[in-house]
């Protein structure tokens, strides 16, 4: 859970509908690099905030700290947590079809945990790991937390190639199915990659990407060291070897969008994942088959996911039912960039709002329904999941009714979000989310 708990590129705009609530896919699309007037620099600044009643714990207590030896200072501990964020993104045009772009991110309790807070959104690291682990999500920090800072875009982009093919080179956003950039937290992971993309085909774009490095992290979504300016990349095999990913994504048929992708991470497991989508005038339908290959057990995972979605002027609600089967030690169908285990985001279309890693883990079945209404003036959203399991203990299962509102104030975003939840077993819980942004150009 993220409280105790290749669009390849945003940037090149080809955006692929995969997670849970989207109820209207988005066909994706392969582009050149934007044209950029000579240089533009833009960024965002966020500020987080969450707090939740588990256990002896109450809603909106700052909760205690712990010393160096980890040991409570007291009770409700590590209950709620804050975080400040700013990034700033800046984008030349040096040639035709050629863009460079460079950005750093900044990551500060702004001294929250003096007061208000006891833990933490994101992985700030810590100088000291052995006397004082780097804070994560929901856990507690030790007396002091240090900002991190890192460079988080590198990357050239060059478009305007035969058969509109580009190619994007350096650390990046990714969105593909099983690696991907996690956005739900304050910070999101990006990876050392080169990305190749085509439409030499008609209506067919053929991807291929070599991931070298990446930062993410299970529940924390960054894994980030204040003594690496990098930024905390490493790569994703014990041999240090590239993983590989290829697509198709083909809409010869109208409104409908279909997606194959393969995946090699050396020494380590295979990966497949397949997905069709059909836009039926006010409604939608979508169907999922994933697996996963273990090189060394040989351990096969897999789950299919189902999806009928619907969406009039400013209605939209859609229902999901997916299934992974009951092998155990394999990988669980969720981001393999973030552990694929407990805290990893899941592109299975019955992925809750708040409580990652039970969709796609051992013989869980579940069962997803949601809407959300635009008021104009506000978004408002609900959304309920239910998993459950045949392990033992309850082990697995989880039950998550999430409410959320969306609005913009001034050059304000800011979203508030309601979840009531229990799983494996536990008694239920209360999560309380106020985050607030404001992207910026220059």
């Amino acid at each position: 859970m993220k409280f105790t708990k290749l669009s390849l590129v945003a940037a090149l705009a080809m955006n692929v509908a995969f997670a849970g609530g989207d109820i209207a896919p988005v066909e994706p699309v392969v582009e050149a690099a934007p044209v950029v007037s000579e240089s533009t620099i833009s960024g965002n600044i966020k500020l987080f905030y969450g707090t939740n009643d588990a256990g002896t714990n109450k809603l909106f207590s700052a909760g205690h700290l712990r010393n160096a030896t980890n040991t409570a200072l007291g009770a409700n501990v590590g209950n709620s947590v804050g975080d400040a964020y700013a990034d700033i993104k800046y984008s030349r045009k040096v040639m035709d079809n050629i863009t460079l772009n460079l950005g750093m991110a900044y990551l500060s309790t702004l001294g929250l945990e003096n007061d208000l807070v006891s833990g933490t959104w994101a992985d700030h690291g810590a100088a000291n790991a052995a006397a004082q682990p780097g804070a994560t999500f929901g856990s507690v920090i030790n007396g002091a937390v240090s900002d991190a800072a890192w460079i988080n875009e590198a990357n050239v982009v060059i478009g305007g190639l035969p058969g509109s093919s580009f190619l994007k080179i350096g650390r990046q956003e990714l969105d593909t199915p099983f690696f991907y950039s996690e956005k739900w937290n304050i910070a999101t992971n990006t990876f050392d990659a080169a990305v190749a993309g085509t439409n030499v085909l008609p209506d067919t774009t053929l991807i291929a990407a070599w991931v070298g490095r990446g930062n993410g992290a299970a529940g924390s979504v960054v894994a980030l060291a204040n003594t690496n300016f990098g930024g905390g990349h490493a790569a994703f095999t014990a041999a240090v070897k590239p993983a590989y990913a290829y697509a198709i994504i083909n809409k010869s048929i109208s409104d409908t969008t279909l997606q194959a992708w393969y995946y090699e991470i050396p020494s380590v497991a295979t990966a497949y994942w397949l997905q069709a989508d059909v836009g039926l005038g006010e409604f939608s339908l979508g169907g999922q088959y994933a697996g996963t290959k273990l090189s060394v057990s040989g351990v096969k995972t897999s789950a299919y996911a189902f999806k009928l979605g619907y969406a009039d002027g400013p209605l939209s609600a859609h229902v999901a039912y997916s299934k992974r089967d009951n092998k155990a030690f394999g990988i669980d169908i969720s981001n393999i960039a973030t552990g694929h285990t407990a805290g990893s985001e899941s592109r299975l279309y019955t992925e809750a709002y708040w409580n990652y890693g039970f969709v796609g883990a051992q013989d869980a079945k579940t069962i997803a329904a949601g809407a959300s209404y635009d008021l104009g003036m506000a978004k408002l959203g609900a959304q309920y999941t239910n998993v459950s399991t045949s392990l033992l203990a309850n082990a697995g299962d989880m039950e998550e009714f999430a409410v959320t509102a969306s609005t913009k104030v001034g050059p304000v975003n800011a979203d508030l979000a309601y979840i009531n939840a229990k799983r494996n077993g536990s008694a239920k819980d209360n999560t309380v989310l106020v985050m607030l942004s404001m992207p910026f150009s220059l």
